[in-house]
């Protein structure tokens, strides 16, 4: 939850600022982040090793499996995953390959099996994972079935969201989240419900796709509403936490504020309900009264409201191609039937979704253009070194070469306590 202390700390932030002639005395100056990053074969290579099978990534809702031998197929990290409910009710997160050729033990995207049989020669795995069957069992007189379980992936749950990490030895899930699962505790994310979704395919680094939606430099001229524009993008406060996490909050602009009957940004009031859009009502005051989203590394941003928010989430499909998919969350409502005041939502969400990628292309496409060597960074932009940061040290920096490393600089600035 938010407690007053962390509230009072964001303000005062937020009023710092607003006020700053320049970035902090002491800050880091960041070097130039190499542009090949973004277009390297041999840095995709580096993720595709190290990057994505040691990372916790969203990959479902604890309702996609509601009974026992429920799953569903998650290929989106390049490697073949089922996720499954146990016969003990436990879900967890198996490869999608019976360990005597490789095949698959599960084709269909989803539904319900009573176990996990190979399609090729019919080896057979528990819904836990354990190989209880071998065809022709005699003629493989030197395996031990124990020895030969489907191999593991960590899994877990929070906030009704289903979590796996390629990585079997994974840190635990809730130690990943850390200040990020605190503060959505308001959400009560467990009630809610998928409302609507929304899937792009761009033709950019999966870099450059989400390091768009890490700062709002950006926000007042490709969101400019024929002058106005609902956020006061310089007052922006970036909270850089623990495992490349990070918390954005920006204060409403003037234009705003007037709308609304305010005296200031600094005024905190949940907003009235509109018809057909239901509240969260443990929602705090600050999340109806600014801009509020988080980065959870790697891949997965979310600006959070007290009428339900977007999941979005970025995956990589070669050096220049992305697949971005947003899901709407909301809580429940009346009916199946999306309100009339959700699909204003939603379409609004789907133009600044617009607009922001309209840029994604021509700017992956200049990062191979001769003279365009480096991205320079401001201090608004200060997440976006932090995000790549923590991608170095998750493939390990001395797998990377010098001239593609970023270095490491914000270590005393992680939010701590």
């Amino acid at each position: 939850m938010l407690d007053d202390a962390l509230v009072d700390r964001l303000l005062d932030e937020i009023d710092y600022e607003l006020r700053r002639t320049g970035p902090p005395e002491g800050y880091p100056t960041f070097p130039d982040i190499p542009a090949a990053r973004y277009t390297s074969e041999e840095f995709f290579r580096l993720e595709r090793e190290h990057l994505w099978p040691n990372s916790w990534i969203c990959a479902g809702r604890v309702e996609d499996l509601p009974e026992n031998g429920s799953y569903f197929l998650f290929d989106e990290l390049g490697h073949p995953l089922v996720v499954v409910r146990g016969n003990d009710g436990v879900i967890r997160c198996f490869s999608n390959t019976c360990r005597h050729r490789g095949a698959p033990v599960v084709r269909e995207a989803r539904g319900t099996a009573r176990n996990l049989r190979c399609q090729y020669h019919a080896w057979t795995y528990s819904l836990e994972g354990d190989l209880v069957a071998i065809t022709d069992e005699r003629d493989f007189p030197n395996i031990c079935k124990e020895d030969r379980p489907l191999p593991p992936a960590s899994c877990g749950t929070w906030g009704g969201w289903i979590w796996v990490n390629m990585n079997p030895e994974a840190p635990p899930l809730l130690d990943f989240l850390g200040k990020f699962a605190e503060e959505m505790e308001q959400f009560q994310c467990e009630r809610l419900r998928l409302a609507d979704t929304d899937h792009r395919v761009i033709d950019c680094n999966w870099k450059v796709a989400i390091e768009a939606f890490q700062e709002v430099y950006h926000f007042r001229f490709i969101h400019d509403r024929g002058g106005f524009t609902n956020l006061n993008s310089r007052g922006a406060t970036m909270g850089l936490l623990a495992n490349g996490n990070s918390r954005m909050v920006v204060p409403f602009s003037k234009q705003t504020v007037d709308a609304l009957g305010r005296s200031s940004w600094r005024e905190l009031a949940k907003l009235p309900e509109q018809p057909g859009m239901p509240q969260i009502p443990s929602v705090h005051p600050i999340v109806h009264s600014t801009s509020y989203s988080f980065t959870v590394f790697p891949n997965l941003i979310t600006p959070v409201a007290a009428t339900g928010f977007p999941i979005m989430l970025f995956f990589p499909d070669g050096p220049g191609r992305t697949i971005i998919r947003i899901y709407h969350f909301a809580p429940d409502w009346e009916g199946d039937e999306h309100t009339t005041a959700m699909k204003e939502r939603y379409a609004g969400f789907a133009t600044i979704i617009d607009e922001d990628v309209e840029n994604m292309n021509p700017m992956h496409r200049a990062m191979g253009v001769p003279g365009f060597d480096g991205v320079p960074l401001s201090y608004q932009e200060r997440r976006i070194w932090h995000f790549n940061e923590t991608i170095d040290r998750t493939i390990g920096v001395e797998r990377i070469a010098e001239d593609l490393r970023v270095p490491q600089l914000l270590g005393d600035f992680i939010e701590t306590g």
